[in-house]
């Protein structure tokens, strides 16, 4: 023995008669505990097993305990409650698990967004629905009565009927736009087109109800997409403005380049505006400021949710503001091929 190892030698001859020393060191102590009786051995093996799940037990809780946090409110979220989150218990961890955690969290959050969404959404299609459909029984019992003007329930069933044709028309649309079913036709659109199109249809119509719609500038620039839909989601929005502006006031569309490779376009109405706190939810599906505030106009509070479905189809997006003296401004924010070309601001071509 040296220096606390255990020497041990032995002579080896090879084939060609060279012979060789192969020396083996061991520690002292290894050898000793080799040779210790089997009791002795036992107990230390018994110490270092003790000593192991002293250590370990702690540790595969720390670990464990979490995913099982996890694992029973993956249960409680399969079962339908969707309020469920391990935050409070898991989220202030600062490791991959914690990271899982706040993970689960907004998948939750977003889960229940969406579901609290389509169940506000059916309600709101059975109350719209069963709006017209009271009027059409009442307009068909007036129709059988043997001395009713059948000539105007007629007529009151004939505007109810074209109204639940736009309606489930409008809802139709905005399905395939939310399953991300529709997807848009990839050509060169011209906004500046769209823009004066949309202006010039909309003026016609609200001339005679004292409004008037005009264009105060324009940008000669090309959208990758689908001509009817941006074409619609612009028509949707400039309707909801002339909707609401007041008598004698004009809607007024407005482009701007916003950078280069985008383009931004502009509807503002000269109406009472909306509060500030309820703009990020008026282009939800049905939502209405007030409750008579589409009805008596003729919306039905799915014009700017299709809109906004639309543009950010085609990788824009929409926001709502106030203007300062007043009326509401929608702008709409689109990629488009190279830089916009924008003159200078345009007359009026519409008087109030």
């Amino acid at each position: 023995m040296d220096g606390g190892f255990a020497l041990k030698a032995h002579r080896l001859e090879g084939p060609s008669g060279r012979r060789y020393d192969l020396v083996a060191s061991t520690p002292i102590g290894l050898v000793r505990l080799l040779h210790d009786a089997p009791s002795a051995q036992l107990l230390r093996l018994l110490a270092v097993l003790i000593t192991a799940g002293a250590v370990c037990y702690p540790l595969a809780r720390y670990v464990a305990r979490p995913l099982g946090t996890l694992r029973a409110a993956t249960h409680e979220l399969a079962g339908g409650n969707l309020a469920v989150r391990v935050g409070p218990t898991v989220g202030r961890r600062r490791d991959e698990l914690g990271d899982l955690a706040r993970d689960f969290d907004r998948m939750a959050e977003r889960i229940e967004a969406l579901m609290t969404s389509e169940r506000r959404l059916l309600r709101d299609i059975s109350h719209e629905l069963r709006s017209p459909l009271a009027r059409l029984h009442v307009a068909l019992g007036l129709a059988r009565q043997p001395a009713s003007d059948d000539q105007w329930a007629l007529d009151r069933i004939e505007r109810e009927a074209e109204r639940l044709n736009a309606l489930i028309g409008q809802l139709l649309m905005l399905a395939r736009l939310e399953s991300g079913a529709m997807e848009p036709t990839r050509e060169p659109v011209d906004l500046a087109a769209v823009v004066r199109d949309v202006a010039e249809d909309a003026d016609f119509e609200v001339r005679s109800r004292r409004r008037a719609v005009r264009v105060t500038a324009t940008c000669e620039c090309a959208a990758i997409g689908a001509p009817d839909l941006l074409h619609s989601a612009v028509e949707n929005i400039v309707r909801n403005a002339v909707r609401h502006t007041r008598q004698d006031t004009a809607v007024e569309i407005a482009m701007r380049a916003d950078g280069p490779g985008r383009v931004v376009i502009a509807v503002r109405d000269h109406g009472s505006g909306v509060p500030d706190e309820l703009l990020p939810h008026i282009f939800h599906p049905f939502y209405r400021v007030g409750d008579a505030r589409d009805r008596h106009t003729g919306g039905v509070g799915l014009g700017l949710t299709i809109a906004d479905r639309t543009i950010r189809l085609h990788g824009g997006t929409v926001r709502a503001a106030n203007a300062r003296d007043g009326g509401l401004i929608v702008e709409v924010t689109l990629p488009i091929e190279g830089h916009a070309v924008c003159p200078a601001t345009l007359a009026s071509n519409a008087k109030c």
